[in-house]
């Protein structure tokens, strides 16, 4: 799960790790049940994937309204995850509202940093996997905001 199927932050140890567990007698379609989601949330996630914009030809940005929903801030992570399958994406934003607070879930591919990017709305994380919480905007200023900001730091050469 950390390593998003071997794909962030996966090193030999954590190939030697999964070997060991594998050998260990590990059941992995046993793991991958646990993990399962229940139809609501994977219909919800496709939908915000449906949404998504493409902007600059390499992020992706879309929106959820997370207010009703049980778990709205990890339907959005994931569905940020999703967007990375894209071809051509190098980052991924989905912008959630939820009881009065505004939720960016930042995710990148390759050499994108996009923990500089969320610590410019007060948030953080990694080189991969970032995030912020406004209290000072709506979900539409929040969403103009990310653009320009992206729009600068593309131009600057910052990302």
């Amino acid at each position: 799960v950390d390593t998003d199927n071997f794909v962030v932050k996966a090193g030999v140890r954590t190939f030697e790790a999964a070997a060991y567990l594998r050998r260990a007698g590990a059941d992995v379609t046993r793991v991958r049940k646990m993990f399962r989601e229940d139809m609501d949330s994977c219909k919800i996630r496709s939908d915000i994937i449906n949404r998504a914009e493409v902007y600059y030809d390499e992020f992706a940005i879309s929106t959820f309204d997370g207010r009703e929903v049980d778990g709205a801030t990890v339907i959005g992570a994931k569905a940020a995850n999703a967007l990375l399958d894209v071809q051509g994406i190098r980052g991924s934003f989905v912008v959630t509202q939820l009881a009065g607070c505004i939720y960016i879930s930042a995710r990148s591919i390759d050499d994108l940093n996009v923990q500089i990017i969320m610590e410019k709305f007060g948030g953080g994380g990694h080189l991969t996997v970032a995030a912020a919480q406004l209290t000072d905007r709506t979900m539409g200023e929040a969403v103009n905001d990310l653009k320009n900001l992206l729009a600068s730091m593309r131009q600057e050469g910052d990302i």
